[in-house]
């Protein structure tokens, strides 16, 4: 099927090609009282444009805007539960603006990151969404400085002068304490990744502050389990904690928490009757598990809507100056694996 082009709708209007393209290039501002087009004139071209199934060519619009409507969105692991659903946020969120989304992982591998960045760079991205991973600072840091619109989601990384959308992550495991301690539970251990991400960081502080609260600093203990073979480092964790009396964990990320659900499932412990649990971010694993479990709940949504709309307002020509952080708070949703 042939495309229609700008001269089809000319030829049918019997006005001019420049006419046309001045009419559909401003037909979101109201072009005949704007820039006086005849008001019939102009409602006849677009009515035209709207029966042939006319599609602008996206790559002159580029060429005359110097935007391709594009962004790059680099996250860890998009197989990940909670950052697929921040993707498909950041994605309906995007089509409101007109734009398409481009989504890379890391696999938190600094070297994949700054080359997925290089690529979306390449490919004219008009500004990007970047969760950072250990190792990236530096590169993160020149990529603030340059002139490309940038947002940095659910991970700090310091001395970075750029917009961010984070997670109050001690008021996290604030929470994830309080559940347990208010139940009467002391012996509270926490297992955590043993990189040192903001989030991460943050959440063991917060661990830790809650517990100095309640008087527990001498039951405090973080678990760090390395990124790769998870479930073997749990096991080994799970095995001696209870052989010391541990009553109680806390889960530091979603995937801990499914792997050491799967791990207490294994070993035939029980919960609540022989040990409770705080997991984290909600996930469809829960279900299948005997025992409601309790999990701090992070706003999933509230992530990718306010990383797009704060990198759309630089990509529009905001006070690049003008940074803002976002701070989204957590809520506890509690079930019976704390009691």
């Amino acid at each position: 099927m042939k495309k229609t082009t700008i001269r089809d709708i000319a030829n049918e209007a019997g006005v001019s090609v420049a006419l046309v393209s001045f009419v559909m290039s401003n037909q979101s501002r109201s072009a005949d009282k704007v820039y006086k087009v005849n008001e019939t004139t102009s409602r006849r071209i677009l009515e035209i444009a709207r029966r042939l199934d006319y599609r602008p060519n996206k790559a002159a619009r580029t060429l005359r805007s110097g935007k391709t409507n594009t962004i790059g969105v680099v996250l860890s692991d998009i197989s990940n539960k909670f950052f697929a659903d921040i993707a498909r946020c950041i994605e309906d969120r995007a089509y409101g603006y007109d734009c398409t989304v481009i989504f890379g992982s890391t696999d938190e591998n600094a070297g994949k990151l700054e080359n997925l960045v290089k690529v979306f760079m390449d490919k004219g991205v008009d500004g990007l969404i970047v969760v950072p991973c250990v190792g990236s600072e530096r590169f993160i840091r020149s990529l603030a400085d340059s002139d490309l619109p940038l947002v940095l989601m659910d991970r700090e990384c310091s001395d970075v002068n750029t917009s961010r959308v984070m997670l109050n992550n001690g008021a996290a495991l604030s929470l994830a304490v309080s559940a347990l301690a208010d139940n009467g539970y002391s012996k509270i251990e926490m297992i955590a990744y043993d990189m040192r991400l903001s989030n991460i960081v943050e959440r063991e502080a917060g661990y830790r502050s809650k517990m100095e609260e309640y008087g527990l600093s001498d039951n405090v203990a973080i678990h760090r389990i390395p990124y790769k073979d998870i479930y073997g480092q749990i096991r080994e964790v799970v095995v001696s904690a209870l052989a010391r009396g541990v009553e109680a964990f806390v889960f530091a990320t979603n995937t801990l928490t499914i792997a050491g659900l799967k791990v207490l499932s294994d070993l035939g412990v029980t919960v609540p009757e022989k040990v409770r649990i705080v997991g984290f971010d909600d996930s469809e694993a829960f279900e299948l598990y005997g025992t409601s479990i309790t999990y701090v709940s992070q706003p999933v949504e509230q992530f990718g809507i306010r990383a797009l709309d704060l990198l759309m307002e630089h990509i529009s020509g905001g006070d690049p100056l003008s940074r803002k952080t976002v701070m989204l708070q957590p809520r506890l949703v509690v079930g019976n694996s704390s009691q």
